[in-house]
C-alpha cells in the first residue's frame, strides 16, 4: 500500500510540475489523481487507526480510490473513437442538442469524416451517444467556463468521465461478490481483478470510450440477476438495457438475462422489460428526432463492417501474442472455469446463459471484417464478459484455497494481468493502426505488451539499451508484491 501511494504521489509531483502545458478546460487529470490519491490516503489512515485493513469489507470507497488513482496514474488518454462523445457533452449543455452539428468546423477541417455517420441533416456521431450523456456531471463546470474545447482540455475530460464510469463499475463488482458470499479479501482481490486485470484498466478509463459504459450497466444487470425480487429484475433489465445502448454488441448478454428471467423467474419478465425500456427510449427518441427513422444513424457505416465467419478470428481473440485473451488476461481463465463450474449448479442457474452470451459475442465478433480492432489493446471486446465472469469468480475462493498449486497459479495469473495491463494504461498500443497490419502481426510474440517493453522499436526506444532493459524488467518486476497480495487474499479464504 505504502510503495502504492509513493508511486502515486511522484506521478502526481511530476504532472504538476508540467502544470504550466495545461490551458484551457478545467479539471485536468493531475487534479483528479491528486484528488484520488489524497481520498485514498486519508481511508487508509482512518482504516488503520481503527485497527482495519484498507480493504476490509465494507472496501467499496478503497476499491473505488484504488482504481480511480490507478487509472489518472498513467497521464495519458488512450482515444481516438472517443472524439464525438467528448464533444457532445458540450453541444447538450451549450446548444441543447446531441448533435455535431455545433462543432462542424472542426470535422470539416479535421481528419475526423470516419466518425460521422452517412445521413442527411445535422452531423451525426456513427458511435451511441449513451457515454456522452453519462459523461454530463464531468463537464458542467467546464461548460460553464466558457471558451472554445481544446484537444487537451478533450481529452482531460474523456479520460475523467471513462475514469468514473469504470470505477463505478468495479464497486458493482465488489458489491455483487459479496452478494455471492465470498470472503472480504476474496471479495476485494475479484473486483481489483477485474478493474486492474482486464481492459477496465488498460482501454476502458483511458478514455470516453463505449466500453466503460457497456461495463457499467453489465455490472449493473449481474446485482439485479442476483436477487429474486421484482426489483431486481427491474434493475436487471435497467443495467443490461443500458449495456446495449452503450454499445449493440451487448444485447448478448441482454438476451441471456432476458430468457433467463422468462424462464426460470416468469413474475420478474415484466419488471424486467420496464427497466430495461428507459435506455431503449432514450435511444429511441434519438434516432427519430434527428433521422425520422427508427433505426441507429450509424447502422449502414457499421453494417459495412461485417462478411463472413472467420474462424482464425476466434483462435486469434483466445491464444494470439497480440489479442488473445490467454495472454493479456490469464486470470480470467479462473473465471471461465468459475462460469463453467457455476453453469453446472442449480442454485446459480443465471450462468450457463451467459456463458452462452460470452460465445455468441465472439463469434460475433469474428464476422466484423475489422475484428482485430486496428490499433487496440488485446481484444477489447471483452471487456463487458469480464464484469460477468468475476462475479462466478467470487464463488471460486473456497476451491482456490483448499490448494497450495493453485493459490500460486492465481497468484501468478493475477499479476501478470494486472502487468500487462498497467503495460497497456502506461505507454503507447504496440502494432499497426491498420486492420490488414493487426492481422499480420497476429503472432508477432515480440508485439506482446510485456516483450513490447524490451524492444529497441518499443515504448522506451528513447533509452540507451542498458537502461531500456532493466527499466523493462523493473516494470515487470512491479508484478511480484501483486502476486504476494493475491496468493494471501485467496489463502484468507481458508481462514473466512
Amino acid at each position: 500500500m505504502r510503495s502504492f501511494l509513493i508511486v502515486l504521489a511522484t506521478a502526481a509531483a511530476v504532472c504538476v510540475g508540467n502544470a504550466s502545458r495545461i490551458r484551457g478546460i478545467p479539471p485536468p487529470w493531475t487534479a483528479a489523481l491528486v484528488l484520488s490519491a489524497a481520498c485514498l490516503f486519508a481511508e487508509w489512515r482512518k482504516r488503520r487507526a481503527a485497527g482495519q485493513e484498507l480493504l476490509a469489507a465494507p472496501a467499496h470507497l478503497p476499491v473505488f480510490l484504488l482504481c480511480m488513482s490507478a487509472y489518472m496514474a498513467t497521464m495519458r488518454w488512450h482515444g481516438g473513437d472517443d472524439i464525438p462523445n467528448s464533444l457532445i457533452p458540450f453541444g447538450i449543455l451549450r446548444h441543447g442538442t446531441l448533435s455535431l452539428e455545433p462543432f462542424r468546423a472542426k470535422f470539416e477541417t479535421e481528419t475526423l469524416h470516419d466518425f460521422l455517420s452517412p445521413v442527411d441533416g445535422p452531423l451525426l456521431s456513427i458511435f451511441s451517444v449513451v457515454p456522452a450523456v453519462l459523461a454530463l456531471p464531468v463537464y458542467i463546470l467546464p461548460a460553464m467556463a466558457g471558451g472554445a474545447p481544446n484537444d487537451f482540455g478533450l481529452h482531460n475530460l474523456s479520460k475523467i468521465s471513462g475514469a468514473l464510469i469504470t470505477a463505478l463499475s468495479v464497486v458493482l463488482v465488489y458489491e455483487a461478490c459479496l452478494r455471492r458470499k465470498a470472503a472480504e479479501r476474496w471479495a476485494a482481490a475479484c473486483a481489483l481483478f477485474y478493474g486492474l486485470g482486464t481492459w477496465s484498466w488498460s482501454v476502458s478509463s483511458q478514455a470516453l470510450h463505449s466500453h466503460g459504459p457497456a461495463q457499467l450497466g453489465t455490472a449493473l444487470g449481474m446485482l439485479g440477476l442476483l436477487g429474486e425480487r421484482p426489483r431486481d429484475a427491474a434493475l436487471a433489465g435497467l443495467g443490461f438495457s443500458l449495456a446495449v445502448a452503450s454499445r449493440e454488441d451487448s444485447v448478448f448478454f441482454f438476451a441471456a438475462a432476458g430468457l433467463f428471467i422468462l424462464v426460470h423467474r416468469p413474475r420478474g419478465l415484466v419488471p424486467f422489460i420496464l427497466g430495461a425500456a428507459g435506455p431503449q427510449l432514450f435511444n429511441a427518441a434519438y434516432w427519430l428526432w434527428y433521422t425520422g427513422v427508427l433505426r441507429p444513424p450509424y447502422l449502414g457505416a457499421q453494417g459495412h463492417m461485417f462478411g463472413d465467419f472467420q474462424a482464425r478470428a476466434v483462435w486469434g481473440m483466445v491464444a494470439s501474442p497480440t489479442r488473445g485473451l490467454i495472454f493479456f488476461s490469464p486470470a480470467a481463465l479462473f473465471a471461465l472455469w468459475a462460469m463453467a463450474r457455476a453453469s453446472r449448479d442449480p442454485e446459480r442457474r443465471w450462468a450457463p446463459y451467459l456463458l452462452a452470451a460470452s460465445a455468441g459475442m465472439i463469434v460475433f465478433v469474428s464476422y466484423r471484417v475489422t475484428w482485430t480492432g486496428g490499433q487496440t489493446f488485446g481484444t477489447r471486446y471483452y471487456a463487458a464478459a469480464c464484469a460477468i465472469w468475476t462475479v462466478a469468480l467470487a464463488e471460486l475462493g473456497p476451491t482456490i484455497a483448499a490448494s497450495t498449486r493453485l493459490r500460486a497459479a492465481w497468484a501468478a495469473a493475477f499479476a501478470a494481468s494486472a502487468v500487462v495491463h498497467a503495460a497497456g494504461a502506461f505507454f503507447p498500443y504496440p502494432g499497426s493502426f491498420m486492420t490488414q497490419g493487426a492481422e499480420a502481426e497476429l503472432w508477432q510474440w515480440s508485439l506482446h505488451p510485456a516483450a513490447n517493453l524490451f524492444r529497441a522499436a518499443g515504448p522506451m526506444s528513447g533509452l540507451p539499451a542498458p537502461a531500456r532493459l532493466a527499466a523493462a524488467a523493473a516494470f515487470l518486476a512491479a508484478g511480484l508484491p501483486l502476486a504476494r497480495w493475491a496468493y494471501r487474499s485467496a489463502e484468507a479464504n481458508r481462514r473466512s
